[in-house]
């Protein structure tokens, strides 16, 4: 997608469709009220009459007969002013694009005005960016999959904004790539297969690339992440890609390691998932597309901070080599874990996955996983549950999800609840706790951070929304995570923009 500045008058941006934000209620008001009435008070009618009552996601046609200016209108909903955040904001404008997919055009234009203003423009072109992602990538009927829209036009939001529009663009295509690796097929996208897919980023970014096969993991002592690979014909891979700022920066400097789990296909292992949307496992490694995706975008800007990416990747698969409940393995920091449930298996690669981080010299951590369904019963799809051992790096995620547009929400990590990790015959037991289920997945991995400053995004319900009667929250993958990861890597190192 090709974007644009311009500063000409509605009337006179020749696009495709030219798009305006109304939220219920609300007249139309500066450059829209122009253009109303260059078109002869058509829009105001419409409004008065109800025929568009500004619902997000809601998105109303108007053809128009300007020469030389835009072919349609397109009026698009916000919602309620007053529940309008910056995910709905950039929620509205992807629902914008789609629907102008679908109408086949291939130039769109945002008019700034009224309550999408000048200080918006990051989270328009991120969302408008979010809208040409395609779920359909592999149908292969002709005219199955609408184009996408190739430039957009930012109307009226100032000149000489050039490298914002350009990085909140690189934002939202980061967030894209991350979704199609969810949406990829587990038979294309294997624990190696994603190992390649950073190889390329490394080799594209200059970054350095560390690739962990079965033979290495065994000489790390990384049994949690070669337990659950038991059961899969597919070998584990743990991926560490490191970016390095090109000035050396100070002695003591922070080490930031964003973590992912990497499951390309969950079945649940011996302790086997329902078969119902069991499919949807293919995207089990969500939190690895989101710190791959992350860690290029890190690269390219040259952030002067050290970041790594970690990935420890693996099928959880029920052959017959795979472990069962009742095994008790040591972990890479030597702690022991009864295994109570193999389904429970991403808190295990993520342990294993914090044990490598700190050994590479990681000071500041945040890992992301689809973790828990206990998640999705705590705060549902609109939202990511998370915890934290450390206050200020909280603040931190916190500010960076907001400037990412992205909910997180933190639960406590009650001193009552440690108890409930215990086993019998090992140091901890990785399911089966009772009660807090997403706290504790969450004091699971914490266990292994010890006193280093550590953030957990449970990213299970807010990186796919498969709840149809959620219609505020778009269908289908998220990317959740990514930006997040973008922004905290920007405050850390100072630069954020």
């Amino acid at each position: 997608m090709k974007t644009a500045l311009s500063a000409q008058p509605a009337s006179q941006v020749a696009v495709d469709a030219l798009a305006i934000a109304v939220s219920p209620g609300a007249a139309l008001d500066g450059p829209a009220l122009a253009l109303d009435q260059a078109l002869g008070g058509v829009l105001s009618e419409i409004l008065a009459h109800s025929e568009f009552d500004g619902d997000l996601h809601r998105v109303f046609a108007v053809p128009t007969r300007l020469h030389g200016g835009p072919w349609r209108v397109l009026l698009y909903g916000l919602g309620p002013l007053g529940e309008l955040d910056g995910q709905r904001l950039r929620s509205a404008h992807e629902a914008l694009v789609r629907a102008a997919r679908a109408n086949r055009y291939r130039s769109l234009g945002v008019l700034c005005g009224g309550p999408v203003g000048p200080d918006t423009l990051k989270a328009v072109v991120e969302g408008c960016v979010l809208g040409n992602f395609e779920r359909r990538s592999r149908q292969t009927e002709a005219g199955a999959v609408p184009g996408n829209i190739d430039e957009l036009v930012l109307v009226g939001f100032g000149a000489d904004r050039e490298g914002e529009a350009a990085a909140a663009q690189q934002n939202g295509e980061a967030t894209n790539r991350a979704r199609e690796w969810q949406n990829t097929p587990a038979n294309e996208l294997t624990p190696d297969g994603l190992a390649q897919e950073a190889t390329k980023i490394a080799g594209q970014r200059g970054l350095e690339s560390e690739i962990l096969g079965p033979s290495e993991l065994r000489e790390g002592g990384y049994n949690l992440l070669l337990g659950v690979a038991y059961g899969s014909a597919q070998p584990p891979r743990m991926i560490t890609l490191r970016h390095r700022p090109s000035t050396p920066v100070p002695a003591g400097s922070p080490v930031l390691a964003i973590i992912g789990k990497g499951i390309t296909f969950d079945s649940g292992g011996i302790s086997l998932k329902n078969p119902e949307r069991m499919s949807y496992m293919k995207a089990d490694m969500a939190g690895a597309a989101a710190v791959l995706a992350a860690i290029d975008v890190i690269a390219a800007r040259q952030l002067p901070i050290e970041v790594m990416a970690v990935v420890a990747a693996t099928e959880n698969m029920p052959g017959a080599t795979a472990q069962r409940p009742g095994d008790v393995l040591k972990s890479a920091n030597g702690k022991t874990v009864e295994i109570v449930n193999t389904d429970a298996e991403g808190r295990l690669v993520l342990a294993d996955a914090l044990t490598h981080a700190l050994r590479r010299g990681a000071t500041h951590m945040i890992d992301l996983a689809t973790l828990t369904g206990a998640a999705t019963v705590a705060i549902g799809h609109a939202a990511t549950a998370a915890v934290s051992n450390d206050d200020a790096f909280w603040a931190q995620v916190d500010a960076a999800a907001g400037q990412a547009g992205e909910r997180v929400w933190r639960l406590p990590m009650l001193a009552d609840y440690r108890v409930l990790l215990r086993s019998r015959i090992a140091d901890l037991r990785n399911s089966e706790y009772g009660e807090a289920g997403m706290i504790l997945g969450g004091m699971f991995i914490g266990e292994f951070a010890g006193e280093t400053p550590w953030t957990h995004l449970d990213i299970a319900a807010s990186s796919w929304n498969l709840n149809d009667e959620l219609t505020t929250v778009l269908s289908g993958p998220s990317g959740a995570g990514t930006r997040i990861c973008i922004e905290l890597a920007e405050r850390m190192a100072g630069t954020q923009r």
